[in-house]
């Protein structure tokens, strides 16, 4: 069994769980959905109250709204129209994630139960972020990656994660990038750079098994001139850094078709883990938002984390 949760500041849990699937078992859109669970109960205890969770699934959610909670949660719309897709959530926002605070996770399903504890950490905001030309092809003046400037606290055992989501207009009318997005190694700890400032580059993450053009040809990887980036950088916990660390290409929901491999985990009676996210924001409470030019061009400076 599979538990894998989220609770960021300002936003309620995400859990979803799933049963492991034989490595050679044929696969379908049936067999994907069969391994999802959908009868549990699950509570977080958040030190004050020990809050039940409402189950929401896909055969609730109007067809109209299919795509935009696809977007959200990662699953596949074809699979959420298909299947009977659970998750736990609060739908009424009694339960708000908070810098600082511990959550306690309780999983009961088919006779088990599973729990997990995590604290969602103090967040350190960039310094500030740029777009600059990649230069890894002659003449080009197109493509390139986003850089930031990291101020990490001189207290070991910081750990970040980057996220990007470009929000210009696609040809469809809508942006490009339905959700912020991960790259590959979209985590770092501070073991090395502990209380130093140093400057840092990310290619540009995309949708599992994306077919969009500019994710099978050659800008595959790169933000180019003409695009609007939205930064994400979270603070996360070193038990959630060596979750993702352990196998970027694996450990993800997502990428199920890979050989076996056993990830680092936080859950007690079964894997899985329940992540804790601090946002880096700056003023109005939002990611940073870079319109990439001509010319490199640095975004405005981040505000002190809320």
């Amino acid at each position: 069994m599979v538990v894998e949760g989220s609770i960021e500041t300002g936003q309620p849990p995400l859990i979803f769980l799933t049963r492991t699937q034989s490595y050679f078992a044929p696969t379908s859109i049936s067999s994907i959905a069969a391994t999802f669970i959908s009868d549990a109960v699950v509570t977080i205890d958040d030190g004050t109250t020990v809050h039940l969770l409402d189950r929401l699934c896909s055969e609730l959610i109007p067809d109209s709204l299919i795509d935009e909670v696809a977007a959200e949660t990662g699953i596949d719309a074809n699979i959420l129209r298909s299947a009977n897709i659970c998750a736990w959530t609060k739908l009424d926002n009694s339960l708000l994630g908070v810098e600082g605070r511990t959550y306690r996770l309780r999983v009961e399903t088919e006779g088990k139960t599973l729990t997990s504890t995590t604290t969602i950490p103090h967040g350190v905001a960039l310094d500030s972020t740029w777009f600059k030309l990649a230069n890894q092809r002659p003449n080009d003046d197109t493509l390139g990656f986003i850089w930031g400037r990291l101020s990490d606290p001189d207290t070991i055992g910081n750990a970040y994660r980057w996220f990007a989501q470009r929000v210009n207009q696609a040809a469809d009318g809508g942006p490009k990038d339905s959700r912020h997005l991960a790259p590959l190694f979209s985590v770092f700890e501070d073991r090395y750079v502990n209380g130093l400032t140093f400057d840092f580059a990310y290619n540009r993450g995309n949708v599992a098994f994306s077919s969009a053009d500019d994710d099978i040809n050659e800008e595959r990887g790169f933000f180019k001139v003409g695009d609007t980036v939205s930064v994400k950088f979270t603070s996360i916990g070193l038990r959630e850094f060596r979750f993702f660390d352990s196998s970027p290409a694996t450990c993800r929901r997502k990428a199920m078709f890979q050989q076996p491999l056993e990830c680092a985990h936080q859950c007690r009676g079964r894997t899985g883990y329940l992540g804790r996210l601090r946002h880096a924001i700056q003023d109005g409470g939002l990611p940073a938002v870079i319109p990439i030019t001509k010319a490199p061009m640095r975004a405005a400076r981040f505000a002190a984390p809320l």
